[in-house]
């Protein structure tokens, strides 16, 4: 018990910010899908999903996994300037600035020819436009978070851009000039890209760009393992988008535009029970890399197992008062939606297991087990399709939601493996009781590839 007091008291100050930023998020991101709901059709508001999550999905790809690298390798207790810390945001720049392009080099055909194409696609364009100001935007979350700055990281994103999505959506459509799916597609895309350029003014206050000509102060050696880990990161990454949005594009393509809205609202519903983890992990993270920058096999494994047994309670709280109130919400967007309820269980008993193994997967990408992750995902990936395609048949969105489980099941287990293999840390939600009833933490050995691996290319 006292350990569960301390843990409280001393993770508070750094977990509320998070938690409540995350909170107001999700929350800001039902009214925004609420107000569209309520101002749009219901085919033009599954055209918006449809471009909403074609577009997100597209910019987790084109970071191109520098959000990843520069949490894996930037050293925040070193002074303004550190020439690795140069050397790789420049590093980070060239990549995003490669990823950014192709994507509105991409756009301009699909602007030109749109009319060629059907009218589901009309609107195609302007998702890979949202999607390369996503892009930006995620970098720099990611680099505001491992300073601290979680309001920074957070705010702009996902504070002021959804609340004012919600604003100007509601008022274009009490005007009568929202325009269908793609004008709240396109307010959305623009409100967006005035808080990315606002939080790119402050990133440039802070790194200056003197980062530009920082290339020649690491050695080759670094530049090819960051280059090596950035594919990694890349494959990963579109691994992670075709997870999180393949099936609400495929709905939309394949069933309707009708059937891929309300999969949306049920997905972002579900996702109410990850808060706790996405909060630890924005706050989490950073503190764990730390302890793997100092081989700290045992404090990492202590800070890991109290993560993981923190979001998986909430979660499973969450998920009991949830499923009391999910038909009323679901009928808030539409009544239409409520005959699905079942779909919604099954992606909440989703949401719950992915907390139980708290932040498996970032502690595998920042330890250096991408290679691994990735070979397992593909394996595992090929697998989904055929899975997904057989359950679709058998039970349409029903079958869709579990194949959607089971493949989150397997990547969670494939990357719990991976960790407690090389690591001897066990990141379940169980290893919080480890110190208490199974005789202590685990012995702070020598491991064959130990966490120090984590920063191994920073140190060159």
């Amino acid at each position: 018990m006292r350990e569960l007091l301390d843990l409280a008291w001393n993770g508070a100050g750094r977990f509320l910010p998070a938690f409540s930023s995350r909170f107001s998020s999700t929350l800001l991101s039902f009214l925004v899908l609420l107000a569209a709901s309520h101002f749009l059709p219901t085919s033009e508001y599954g055209l918006y999903v449809f471009l909403f999550s074609i577009g997100s999905a597209l910019g987790l790809i084109a970071v191109l996994g520098q959000q990843i690298l520069v949490v894996k390798h930037y050293r925040r207790a070193e002074a303004s300037g550190h020439p690795l810390n140069q050397a790789l945001l420049g590093v980070n720049a060239r990549w995003l600035a490669l990823g950014c392009f192709v994507l509105l080099a991409a756009a301009l055909p699909l602007w030109l020819f749109a009319e060629r194409m059907p009218p589901t696609y009309h609107y195609l364009w302007l998702a890979f436009v949202f999607a390369a100001i996503f892009a930006l935007s995620e970098y720099l979350q990611n680099y505001f978070r491992i300073h601290g700055r979680i309001n920074m990281s957070l705010v702009p994103r996902e504070i002021v851009w959804r609340g004012s999505s919600i604003l100007l959506i509601a008022g274009a459509g009490l005007a009568g000039l929202l325009g269908g799916g793609a004008g709240a597609m396109a307010i959305v895309t623009g409100l967006l890209a005035a808080t990315t350029l606002y939080q790119s003014v402050c990133f440039l206050q802070d790194e200056g760009v003197s980062w530009l000509r920082a290339r020649d102060q690491v050695p080759p050696e670094t530049h090819g393992e960051w280059r090596r880990e950035s594919g990694y990161f890349i494959a990963n990454n579109v691994l992670n988008s075709a997870s999180a949005y393949l099936e609400t594009i495929l709905i939309g393509a394949l069933l309707g535009l009708n059937e891929a809205g309300f999969y949306f609202v049920a997905l972002r519903i579900s996702m109410l029970l990850l808060l706790p983890l996405a909060a630890i992990d924005t706050v989490g993270i950073p503190m764990i890399a730390a302890r793997f920058q100092k081989s700290d096999t045992a404090g990492a494994q202590l800070l890991i197992g109290r993560l993981s047994f923190a979001s998986f309670c909430i979660s499973l709280l969450g998920a009991l008062a949830l499923a009391v109130v999910a038909p009323f919400i679901l009928h808030l967007f539409n009544p239409e939606f409520v005959q699905h309820e079942n779909v919604l269980v099954a992606l909440c008993v989703m949401s719950v297991s992915l907390a139980f193994f708290g932040p498996g997967s970032w502690l595998l990408m920042i330890g250096g087990g991408e290679r691994f992750f990735l070979i397992a995902r593909a394996i595992m990936f090929v697998l989904y399709l055929g899975l997904l395609y057989a359950l679709a048949r058998v039970g349409g969105l029903m079958g869709i939601a579990i194949a959607g489980l089971i493949f989150s099941t397997a990547s969670s287990l494939a990357a719990w493996y991976w960790i407690k293999q090389k690591w001897r840390i066990d990141n379940m939600a169980t290893a919080f009781f480890r110190p208490f009833l199974f005789g202590g933490a685990p012995e702070d050995k020598p491991d064959p590839l130990p966490p120090g691996r984590a920063s191994e290319g920073a140190g060159r």
